[in-house]
């Protein structure tokens, strides 16, 4: 599996808006919802895993084509 730099992107800014909910969830309230923080975290962790098993070896790919 090779991710475009496109998909880098739009998985890192996912992460990003995982983040943010499980931070707003967190502190909403003094008795949060522990099983909707942990199933946030498990998300975010799911996506980074999916990010660190790319094949690092192979050629750096973009959707958009600069030659053009």
């Amino acid at each position: 599996m090779n991710h475009s730099i496109e998909d880098l992107i739009h998985r890192i800014n996912l992460m990003h808006d995982k983040a943010m909910e499980l931070h707003r969830v967190r502190n909403a309230k003094p008795d949060y919802d522990e099983n909707l923080c942990m199933n946030i975290a498990a998300d975010i962790r799911g996506i980074a895993y999916l990010i660190a098993k790319d094949n690092s070896n192979s050629e750096i790919t973009s959707e958009i084509d600069p030659r053009k």
